[in-house]
């Protein structure tokens, strides 16, 4: 059973929003490694529940290794992607237009192919870690047919 909670949201008071809106989010519990290794080894019994416990709880180190080295990490189900993990890759300070490119050379005219990756570097690079769920992942929960059902009802005061 997946369990949702409905939230009755009173607006937002710095966007001066004062109307009502109803939202659904996920009301879910966390697992841990233990949960997880459990139903590795229930899908794989040549995996003892104690070595899938070992394994995850090296997996976020080991990816981050990986992640450090340029590489994005999948885990498949099959030869579906379901979960990517990668490194995500911003300008500081945010998007470079014309104005802020004469700010970091002055000597700047236009953005071209040929200046860009310069204003890029004067400007820095921001690294941050993302995981996107694929659209199989999705496909592979609602294969196993859990039905939904609202936990509770949430009343959010203007924010």
């Amino acid at each position: 059973m997946i369990k949702y909670k409905v939230c009755l949201n009173n607006g937002i008071q710095p966007f001066g929003v004062n109307w009502k809106t109803i939202t659904a989010n996920e009301d879910a519990p966390s697992c841990d490694e233990t949960a997880l290794a459990r139903e590795i080894a229930h899908e794989n019994p040549l995996i003892p529940e104690q070595v899938a416990k070992s394994v995850l709880e090296n997996f976020c180190k080991a990816a981050a290794h990986l992640l450090s080295m340029g590489f994005s990490v999948q885990l498949r189900n099959g030869n579906d992607v379901a979960l990517r993990i990668h490194p995500d890759i911003h300008v500081k300070g945010g998007n470079i237009n014309l104005e802020r490119a004469k700010q970091l050379d002055p000597t700047v005219t236009d953005l071209t192919s040929e200046n860009a990756d310069k204003l890029v570097a004067k400007a820095g690079v921001k690294v941050g870690v993302k995981a996107k769920c694929e659209a199989k992942f999705t496909e592979l929960v609602l294969s196993f047919g859990s039905d939904t059902e609202c936990s509770r009802v949430v009343e959010r005061d203007p924010r």
